[in-house]
């Protein structure tokens, strides 16, 4: 195996372990939200932190897991015209978007989230639209762990899409197996 397919299963086993940090807040999303709901409707005593939480818990498990869905491929795509293309030129088409729309996006948006979080912990931001007030650089640190481990994925897509472009095999949806035959 070439040290390109190594290189792209080590980021998509990296990729793996942030889904598994998202997998992880899940059972906390439904222990807070069924909390709340008892303490709400059985109790009549709702509380001050629950809608932080969840919303900071849901948001955190989205970005965690869309480098995963990337990889997957189970992410929403409209692909009526492209899918009638011969296979080099669907992976020159996608090639083109990842390189020149994508990736720089989400560099962008993955740099500012970087910065925030750092600026969240290093000040002890606090959301200020909340009651309660609770710290906010755990949330943003997810959200820019998502956003790292996205680009790491497109990076690898990327690589994938450059590997069918000159062997012009058709786009598959299995990825292990797709990285090692090329």
């Amino acid at each position: 195996m070439s040290f390109v397919n190594r290189l792209c299963l080590a980021i998509e086993r990296l990729v793996r372990v942030t889904v598994l940090f998202g997998a992880l807040l899940f059972p906390a999303l439904i222990i807070v939200c069924v909390y709340e709901v008892v303490a709400r409707y059985v109790f009549n005593a709702s509380t001050i932190w629950a809608f932080d939480i969840t919303f900071m818990l849901h948001g955190s498990l989205f970005m965690l897991t869309g480098a995963y869905g990337l990889q997957k491929k189970v992410h929403v795509r409209i692909d009526v015209l492209s899918t009638r293309f011969p296979p080099r030129v669907q992976h020159a088409c996608n090639l083109l978007i990842y390189v020149f729309c994508f990736i720089p996006a989400v560099w962008f948006v993955g740099d500012a989230a970087i910065r925030r979080s750092i600026n969240a912990y290093k000040y002890n931001e606090v959301e200020l639209v909340s009651a309660w007030g609770p710290l906010v650089w755990p949330f943003f640190g997810a959200m820019a762990l998502g956003l790292v481990a996205l680009f790491l994925q497109s990076i690898v897509e990327t690589i994938r899409h450059i590997i069918g472009i000159k062997t012009g095999r058709e786009l598959h949806h299995a990825e292990p197996e797709v990285m090692q035959e090329a």
